[in-house]
């Protein structure tokens, strides 16, 4: 799935991509900077484990000012494809490019929270008037409530499509964080609406197709994101029926190779597992609700469908000049188990994406798993 927009063939957004490997933060910046300079319209930052987040912040603030938005990864994506470690950056400069960013938080009610900033989310969208523009959602990856949160935003915003993103870290599910006014905070969002006069498109791409096998969640705690009863059924014991394996064989793996499809405004978005739970209840890593009608997802041709998405991108831009790119954690542990991580993210880095691997991704107003996001400039 796809946007198409910014009709001035004439115009063109410049993107720049660097990484550090760095251990000292003020060293990885500065390495940073001389790779991006100090005079693009955006950057976006995206910080691997193992950093000072207070340090890095500061020199952040320093080298690019307020025009810099980012967060906490697990792992980045770059010129060298997948990327476990570093802080990894991209610079966008020139095509009329505009960027207005503002904090939502704290997040313990998105609904409130988005409510309580409609007038600054107001101004936001009436920065972009009658041109093309998009907005991007940073947000952490540990509140379990982006559902909310994307859904409230979207209807705040009207038309303007969105693509987005929740921290990470490297899976230790300790501490994710958004970086705003020169610090990395937890419990918070940052929603950036982007204006520009060049061609970009915004896509959404996943491997995985719905079965034939349908899953009703007959009993779940929808805020909590745990599903209780499938079919009528504990959820586990009915979710292990339809892959073919006992309950005690569930694994991340078999969660990641088999996850659940959720049908919604004519295409599928994807539910993930996270675990099976006492009571063989199943945790999910998205909302689901009472009454949802469900399907057993089966992955399919993996590399292939990302091609594809790819080079149909860069057919309609002419070429592709660089892309800011949200992809699942998730998506990266099933590349790893297949043998593909070299080959996807080779393809990446051959279609000049940046970005890191996120704990969800988010697509106009949808929070949803093993998917990547992106928009590409031509």
């Amino acid at each position: 799935m796809s946007t198409l927009a910014g009709s001035n063939s004439q115009t063109r957004v410049v993107v720049r991509s660097a990484v550090s490997h760095q251990s000292d933060a003020s060293l990885a910046v500065g390495e940073l900077v001389a790779a991006l300079g100090q005079e693009a319209d955006l950057y976006a930052v995206f910080v691997a484990p193992g950093f000072d987040l207070a340090a890095v912040a500061a020199a952040t603030r320093a080298a690019f000012g307020d025009r810099v938005i980012g967060c906490t990864s697990a792992g980045n994506i770059g010129a060298n494809g997948y990327d476990l470690t570093g802080i990894g950056a991209i610079a966008l400069t020139g095509g009329a490019l505009s960027a207005r960013t503002i904090a939502l938080g704290p997040l313990d009610d998105p609904c409130a929270v988005v409510e309580e900033n409609g007038a600054a989310i107001a101004e936001l969208r009436a920065g972009i008037g009658d041109a093309d523009g998009f907005a991007v959602l940073l947000t952490d990856g540990l509140r379990g409530n982006e559902d909310v949160l994307t859904a409230s935003l979207m209807a705040a915003l009207g038309d303007v499509p969105i693509i987005g993103a929740s921290a990470g870290d490297d899976l230790t599910f300790r501490r994710t964080a958004v970086y705003y006014n020169g610090q990395f905070s937890e419990n918070l969002a940052t929603v950036t609406v982007v204006r520009t006069d060049a061609p970009f498109r915004l896509m959404r791409v996943q491997h995985h197709e719905a079965t034939g096998t349908v899953l009703v969640a007959t009993d779940v705690d929808p805020d909590r994101r745990i599903v209780r009863a499938i079919n009528g059924r504990p959820a586990a014991r009915a979710y292990a029926e339809a892959v073919g394996l006992p309950v005690g064989e569930l694994t991340p793996t078999v969660f990641s190779r088999y996850p659940l499809l959720l049908n919604a405004g004519g295409t599928s978005w994807i539910r993930s597992i996270a675990e099976v739970e006492a009571h063989d209840f199943l945790r999910m890593f998205a909302r689901v609700d009472v009454g949802d009608v469900l399907r057993l997802g089966r992955p399919q041709a993996m590399l292939e469908k990302l091609g594809a998405c790819l080079e149909g991108v860069a057919a309609e831009l002419g070429s592709i000049g660089g892309m800011l790119v949200f992809d699942c954690i998730l998506r990266r542990l099933e590349f790893e188990s297949e043998g593909l991580t070299g080959q996807v993210g080779a393809l990446l880095a051959a279609h000049h994406a940046t970005g890191f691997s996120s704990y969800g991704e988010q697509f106009n107003g949808m929070h949803m798993n093993q998917t990547l996001v992106a928009v590409a400039f031509a």
